[in-house]
């Protein structure tokens, strides 16, 4: 899989994991299972309940301040989806739409932030790539 599929499928799963535990749950769960109902149309009912069941953990975990489960949720969810594309090109376009359609502006609305931020960069030759996470000074030697 390449870098760009790995990264959308990053920022959906750590999108989606912080959406369950807000008003805009909802939303992730019909959002994920109509995707995984056109890869695997036996399959969204399962998805439902799993994603009601991380919610509950995520919920319970906010609650005792144990921050691991949210990672663990997004890697897992990472996976599923990277699964879920391997298996039907067109359901990268889908999870692209989702992630922008549904997911984005749900996040927006709640006001908070995904925990944590995903780069990707392809250099070929004798490129350079300078990513930051906030600021970056660069400065050239002489």
């Amino acid at each position: 899989m390449d870098a760009e599929l790995v990264a959308l499928a990053s920022t959906a799963a750590s999108t989606a994991v912080t959406l369950l535990v807000t008003d805009g749950w909802e939303k992730v769960t019909t959002g994920l299972a109509s995707l995984w109902r056109r890869v695997h149309p036996d399959r969204p009912e399962v998805i439902e309940g799993e994603l009601l069941e991380a919610r509950t953990a995520l919920l319970d975990a906010e609650r005792t301040g144990d921050t691991t489960i949210s990672e663990d949720m997004v890697a897992e969810w990472r996976n599923r989806l990277r699964r879920l594309v391997d298996a039907d090109a067109e359901a990268t376009a889908d999870l692209r739409r989702l992630l922008a359609t549904v997911l984005e502006p749900a996040l927006a609305e709640t006001g908070r932030r995904e925990p944590s931020i995903t780069m990707t960069a392809v250099v070929s030759d004798h490129g350079r790539v300078y990513q930051a996470g906030r600021d970056q000074h660069l400065s050239k030697e002489e």
